[in-house]
């Protein structure tokens, strides 16, 4: 090795050494002389911190924590609630047309059956009623008449 290597790892070797040693204290006094040299302590450790209060505190916390999931849950139930109602909606609708289906074929059959020529064939048919083959006449009622019929 040449020698400017072997200085600088002596150099190296020296500085270790002395960040081992400890730290003399060098203070000077009015006078301009060193006082003896001694030997520095740590300092001594600060005493304890006030305790700092917590914004929040644990019980906070969870009392956060089960609201929200009480929320969570009615929000939820609504979702499913609203679904249910959603469907139920929709059977009644299809009950509803199912119905009117029902009605609008009970009311062509209404229809068919109260025509007259039905009425007519059955009238001459089953009860041997016939249609008259004269116009019937008009007549007047006398009201002087008709009182005293119905005054008795």
């Amino acid at each position: 090795m040449s020698d400017d290597v072997k200085e600088l790892l002596g150099r190296a070797g020296a500085q270790q050494r002395e960040e081992r040693k400890p730290q003399l204290e060098r203070r000077y006094i009015f006078n301009g002389t060193a006082r003896t040299a001694q030997v520095s302590t740590p300092t001594p450790a600060r005493p304890n911190r006030r305790v700092a209060r917590r914004r929040f505190s644990t019980f906070n916390t969870i009392l956060i924590l089960f609201g929200v999931a009480v929320v969570i849950v009615l929000y939820v139930n609504n979702i499913l609630t609203i679904n249910q109602l959603a469907t139920d909606v929709g059977n009644l609708e299809a009950r509803f047309a199912t119905i009117q289906n029902t009605n609008a074929a009970l009311r062509a059959e209404i229809n068919r059956k109260s025509s007259w020529e039905r009425i007519g064939k059955a009238a001459t048919e089953q009860l041997g009623l016939v249609f008259p083959k004269e116009q019937p006449l008009g007549f007047a009622i006398d009201e002087s008449a008709l009182r005293r019929v119905t005054n008795r």
